[in-house]
């Protein structure tokens, strides 16, 4: 039986590719995302989105920023998270999703 081999993703490309998708997508949904790319416990990639109360322009601004991250081997999902007054807007990286064991 093959051995799957593991795909490995520098944070430096990742990271710059989170740059440049979150600035197209502030761009194209009028946003003001905070500086700095959070990582929420390894898992929602993205950027805070301070004193917002709207889950449906926050959800599309993580799809628009989903579509445009650009990282061999990274297949990514859109994803939210309320935190206070907060959303955190972002991504999930499909194989670092909960698995049953």
């Amino acid at each position: 039986m093959a051995r799957k081999r593991a795909e490995a993703v520098s944070i430096t490309s990742l990271s710059r590719s989170i740059d440049k998708a979150v600035t197209l997508a502030a761009k194209r949904q009028a946003l003001k995302p905070a500086g700095g790319n959070l990582g929420f416990p390894g898992q929602i990639l993205g950027r805070m989105l301070r004193d917002f109360q709207d889950p449906k322009a926050a959800f599309a601004f993580a799809t628009d920023v989903s579509k445009n991250v650009r990282v061999s081997g990274a297949a990514v999902e859109p994803a939210i998270l309320k935190i206070g007054p907060d959303i955190l807007a972002g991504f999930i990286e499909r194989s670092a999703t909960i698995q049953q064991f």
